[in-house]
């Protein structure tokens, strides 16, 4: 089983360097101006870019291209980044890495950064690891940082600098209510709404980039299937490997850079193991159930639109009820759930979806010290996308 597992995780890591190289319609502009129409990977940064792989058409060889050399480029209905010298300030919201000042200490850096609104008042984005930024700019101005810093007051209390409101006070519309400013959150989404209400109520023209990503966000799937198990005691008594049903849920949440590649998931479900067996001339019976909860992360390697494969690692955890395994002669012993880990290997099509997921072994026995067990499990889940 180890093996074909191996080898199966090898094919997939195989399918990996030839899948995952999408080149999609793109351009930059050099730092002489001139406009290259090209073909971009399009890694869907989360850390801002400083360079990127390009091709001239699908059949052409590849190149790169550097901040040095590029002052724009962007994915065509996907994304946009400008070069711009600034002046950043890269305070960590860390609590083991804040300072004592809360005004902000700048120096100067060339950057690519990720244009969000683009407009009268436009918005921009650096993400470098934890550090996540915006900055904007205004009609005259050069771009500037919105600073929102955290800082340590005293050994109890951590202050935090909210300038970026009074630098959006001229971006404010005169319709909208009085404390839209002190209400601000320095996130993506609430800036970005901001300023559309400041565009649409000055009646100006605009350009939302974030709004032209679209992704999946959140995927709901109904799931069944079949667990192959077999539970083994005392080393060398036990019941074969039997297939018996499961039915539960797949909550998957996509993570929102790499090209939805990534995504958390969560997997209720409900099983059970049934059998009867002679045993040393003792009719010995087992019958467990149990709630399934695998917590982990899935990724996808997509092949064409509809078709994708897929690798995940999880932490199961199990909770059983009314379990036991029963002897004729009237003893019973509990059977207890165990958490454990969890990987697998799946393809889906469309709606359709399938994976094969391999367990650790775990102790069902664990409650009594003189006795050891050990039950193995290999589930097929079978899903249709349901949202």
């Amino acid at each position: 089983m180890k093996t074909h597992s191996i080898a199966l995780l090898l094919c997939f890591f195989g399918l990996n360097l030839s899948a995952q190289i999408r080149y999609e319609r793109a351009y930059f502009i050099d730092n002489q101006g001139n406009k290259t129409e090209c073909l971009i990977k399009n890694s869907d940064w989360n850390d801002n870019p400083n360079s990127f792989v390009y091709r001239a058409s699908e059949t052409a060889r590849t190149n790169s291209a550097s901040i040095e050399n590029v002052q724009e480029f962007g994915v065509y209905n996907f994304s946009k980044y400008i070069r711009a010298k600034v002046d950043i300030d890269r305070s960590s919201g860390d609590i083991s890495k804040m300072d004592y000042f809360g005004n902000a200490v700048f120096h100067s850096e060339e950057l690519f950064l990720k244009v969000l609104i683009d407009g009268a008042v436009s918005l921009y984005q650096y993400t470098d690891g934890d550090l996540n930024l915006f900055f904007f700019q205004t009609p005259g101005q050069g771009i500037r940082q919105l600073v929102y810093k955290k800082y340590i007051v005293d050994q109890n209390t951590i202050a935090s600098n909210v300038e970026f409101r009074e630098q959006l006070a001229a971006a404010k519309c005169a319709q909208a209510r009085p404390e839209v400013l002190q209400e601000l959150k320095y996130y993506k989404s609430e800036l970005i709404k901001y300023l559309i209400a400041y565009h649409q109520c000055q009646g100006l023209s605009f350009t939302n980039y974030d709004g032209k990503i679209k992704r999946d966000l959140f995927n709901l799937r109904a799931t069944t299937g079949l667990s192959f198990s077999d539970f083994v005691f005392t080393g060398v008594d036990g019941f074969a490997q039997r297939a018996t049903p499961r039915l539960g849920l797949d909550l998957e949440f996509v993570l929102p850079f790499n090209k939805s590649k990534w995504a958390f998931f969560v997997e209720p479900n409900l099983q059970s193991f049934y059998a009867t067996e002679s045993i040393r001339n003792d009719l010995t019976s087992i019958n467990y159930r149990a709630l399934e909860i695998p917590a982990g992360l899935r990724h996808y390697f997509f092949i064409t639109e509809d078709l994708r494969f897929s690798l995940s690692a999880a932490y199961a955890f199990e909770l059983s009820f009314n379990s036991a395994m029963n002897r004729i002669d009237g003893r019973q012993y509990e059977l207890s759930g165990g958490n454990v880990f969890a990987g697998g290997a799946g393809m889906s099509y469309k709606k359709f979806s399938a994976e094969l997921r391999w367990y650790e072994k775990k102790d069902l026995l664990r409650s009594y010290p003189f006795l050891e067990s050990d039950f193995s499990k290999v589930a097929l889940v079978l899903g249709w996308k349901l949202w």
